[in-house]
């Protein structure tokens, strides 16, 4: 509701005033004050005010923090997606690639969380029709995914309908008919696995997936 959103823009709003008087407007915490009030102003589709906000606060981060700190490249993804919702895709694929390095030198290259990085950028990749560099990008997300989280996890068959998706653009219907076969199956088996209820789906960033077309279908088409 717009009420609640107006609310929490007040209470951001003075948390952020609140850190910049006590602990100085370059201090680390400052910038997740105003990452926050970024998240919030995007979800109230103010895009500029947002990007002005994520921008400001990565400007923090780059000058008070480690260059492979974990923080530096959860506003490296945010700022990337809010360029990639205003259709600024090439200014976003540096900011995904360096928030890729960060997170491969502060977990190491197994780590679920560069999985998540390594598909957030194919998917952009995807949209910029680049598909030889999604590809590999995928193959690798998949790999790491399969290594760390085991072969039947959730993020594995979303993985795997991305990979599906893409192999059916580029014609290979033979190869989506089996990676959305495979996909599916884990999707149907995810229910019974503990208890009676599904897995919780694991994200260390909290990043979310989504295909970039529709599914394809099964069957390679006639």
């Amino acid at each position: 509701p717009l009420s609640v959103s107006r609310a929490a823009k007040v209470f951001l709003t003075r948390s952020l005033e609140m850190r910049q008087r006590v602990l100085g407007p370059d201090h680390p915490d400052c910038a997740q004050s105003l990452n926050n009030l970024a998240a919030l102003h995007t979800e109230r589709r103010e895009y500029e005010t947002a990007e002005d906000m994520y921008e400001r606060a990565l400007d923090i981060r780059k000058r008070a923090l480690s260059p492979d700190h974990p923080s530096l490249a959860y506003t490296l993804k945010h700022l990337a997606m809010l360029y990639k919702r205003r259709g600024k895709l090439e200014k976003a694929v540096p900011l995904y690639e360096l928030a890729l390095d960060i997170r491969e030198k502060s977990f190491g290259p197994k780590h679920p969380s560069v999985a998540t990085a390594l598909v957030n950028l194919a998917v952009l990749y995807c949209h910029l029709k680049k598909h030889s560099e999604a590809l590999p990008l995928y193959e690798q997300a998949l790999r790491v995914y399969e290594d760390s989280l085991g072969r039947s996890h959730p993020r594995v068959g979303e993985t795997l309908k991305n990979l599906a998706v893409l192999s059916y653009e580029e014609g290979d219907f033979e190869k989506a008919a089996e990676l959305y076969k495979r996909a599916m199956e884990i999707k149907e088996a995810e229910p019974s696995l503990v208890c009676g209820k599904a897995p919780s789906r694991h994200s260390s960033s909290g990043d979310t997936f989504s295909l970039r077309g529709p599914a394809p279908l099964p069957h390679a088409p006639r």
